[in-house]
């Protein structure tokens, strides 16, 4: 994919789906460019788009990119075609270890689950479903996350528990969400505590993604930093699933949800 793509690049994700085609641009144009990204033409023109992705102090793990084929091309196995290329590409030119792709179960009311065809190539290709959120994206719209080894796994001894203490230090919206927010968090060195944080320190992140409106809210972190799930359950986030190996091979990343009580919000909406 080259810097004169975007354009087109973009107009095709917004003939499926608005909201990728907005963080695609955003994406393309403000952080990370073309590298990585790959499109397939006919004629000179681009008929689809895919690519990767490569998540922050994980080894050789991999996230699918915006991944969509033109309309006019469907059901001809390009698709298929663009994918398989790319895992030999992260196989053999990045040494990739394991892959994950995130997708959505929306239900469209003329041309209902929209994504449902996707799901079943992608799995049809070896993935397998690891986490699901549900009313992730919005009410009633799931966010599935999905993950296929692409070398095998190497034998590994266990993986000590590491006593990290953690701050937290933003929220933020996720994006392409209606109201399902995170906190950000950075290791802090030196923290002197034997809990990661406390159950007071969620339930202030909690307070603040409540007052701008939030519905839910997830956070995830490594299987290998220990007393993590304590204060986090204490405040009432359950464990959605973890992502296999995502960090390196018995690593995992753990998932957590909460979700507001929507009677409350609701009524503390109408009283404001």
């Amino acid at each position: 994919m080259l810097e004169d793509d975007i354009d087109a690049v973009v107009a095709l994700i917004e003939s499926h789906d608005e909201d990728d085609a907005q963080e695609a641009q955003r994406f393309y144009r403000e952080f990370n460019g073309c590298y990585g990204q790959f499109v397939l033409e006919q004629g000179g023109d681009v008929i689809g788009v895919t690519g990767f992705e490569a998540p922050t102090g994980c080894d050789q793990s991999y996230w699918i990119s915006w991944t969509y084929i033109d309309a006019q091309h469907t059901n001809r196995g390009l698709g298929r075609k663009m994918l398989t290329e790319l895992f030999d590409y992260l196989q053999q030119q990045q040494g990739g270890r394991k892959l994950f792709v995130k997708v959505s179960d929306y239900v469209d009311e003329e041309d209902g689950p929209i994504y449902a065809a996707a799901l079943h190539l992608y799995e049809s290709m070896g993935f397998s479903i690891e986490v699901q959120h549900d009313d992730f994206y919005d009410v009633g719209e799931a966010q599935i996350i999905l993950g296929m080894r692409l070398q095998q796994e190497q034998d590994h001894s266990a993986v000590a528990q590491q006593q990290v203490a953690i701050q937290f230090n933003e929220i933020f919206e996720i994006g392409e969400t209606e109201g399902s927010w995170s906190f950000g968090w950075h290791e802090q060195k030196g923290g002197g505590s034997d809990a990661p944080f406390t159950a007071e320190d969620v339930q202030t992140g909690l307070g603040a993604v409540r007052e701008e409106g939030a519905r839910c809210a997830f956070l995830s972190f490594p299987s290998n930093y220990a007393g993590i799930s304590e204060p986090l359950f204490e405040s009432g986030f359950t464990e959605a699933g973890s992502l296999k190996d995502y960090y390196a091979d018995g690593i995992d990343e753990v998932h957590y949800a909460y979700t507001f009580n929507q009677k409350l919000l609701a009524s503390n909406s109408n009283e404001i």
